[in-house]
């Protein structure tokens, strides 16, 4: 029986690494479910969705409902998140408090890059800011939206200006509102939105646009700086949505 000593040591040894593998494998898994868990813990109407609509195709993200942390749950959604909670929707007390997302978020990408969202949220108090970057870096670097109660301006790099078509802009302190926002590349960036839900705007005209902004578009991300903030929900389109002439 000594020669079938080798042979048991040899299959010990590869049990012992196969049970290893597993191990390892099931800790992964354990992480994903993790993830997973945190979403089904919270309520149903949190969550993303397939968006589809005189606008265009998108994603929605419902943060409305939702519970538990927050890190963990956006991580679960696709965004990298920081200093944000669960409280009536999204919410953040800084600029510090930011999501980004983990992935290319641009309707279009062909030469030109473009990208465009939905956005509804409410400001908590006179001093509320919130910073929509798109297409951005991962450090939040690039054109967008610096928006607060009394005004809305574009935003280039985090150094917020006045648009040349300034919108009419009335003081919303403390109600949910819903814009529409899309960023082109185009000698710079053209910056411009609209006040309402994408679907119900005149997307042949802007309320409120600069053209040919002097900025590097180097990011293809959507970010968010939530200072005093609740957003309620997001979406981000997969498709262009502005139809005015000057888009090129």
């Amino acid at each position: 029986m000594n020669f079938l000593k080798p042979i048991i040591v040899f299959v010990v040894f590869v049990s012992l690494g196969n049970c290893a593998e597993l191990f390892q494998a099931s800790k992964k898994d354990n992480n994903n479910d993790a993830i997973f868990a945190a979403l089904l813990a919270n309520s149903g109407s949190c969550g993303q969705s397939a968006r589809s609509g005189a606008a265009g195709n998108g994603t929605r993200y419902n943060f409305f409902g939702c519970s538990g942390d927050a890190t963990t749950t956006l991580l679960g959604l696709g965004f990298t998140a920081q200093n944000v909670s669960f409280n009536g929707g999204l919410s953040g007390t800084s600029d510090a408090s930011t999501i980004v997302t983990r992935a290319s978020s641009l309707s279009s990408s062909g030469g030109e890059k473009k990208a465009g969202i939905e956005i509804t949220y409410v400001l908590n108090s006179g001093s509320s800011t919130l910073k929509a970057i798109l297409p951005g870096e991962t450090n939040f670097n690039g054109p967008g939206f610096l928006i607060s109660a009394t005004t809305i301006q574009k935003l280039v790099d985090n150094v917020s200006s006045a648009f040349s078509t300034p919108a009419s802009w009335g003081t919303s302190l403390g109600i949910e509102k819903t814009l529409c926002l899309e960023v082109h590349e185009e000698n710079g960036a053209h910056i411009f939105g609209w006040e309402g839900s994408c679907d119900s705007v005149n997307r042949g005209t802007y309320q409120f646009e600069e053209d040919s902004v002097t900025v590097n578009v180097n990011g293809d991300r959507v970010g968010l700086r939530l200072n005093q903030v609740i957003v309620k929900s997001m979406t981000i389109y997969s498709s262009v949505i502005g139809t005015s002439g000057m888009i090129r």
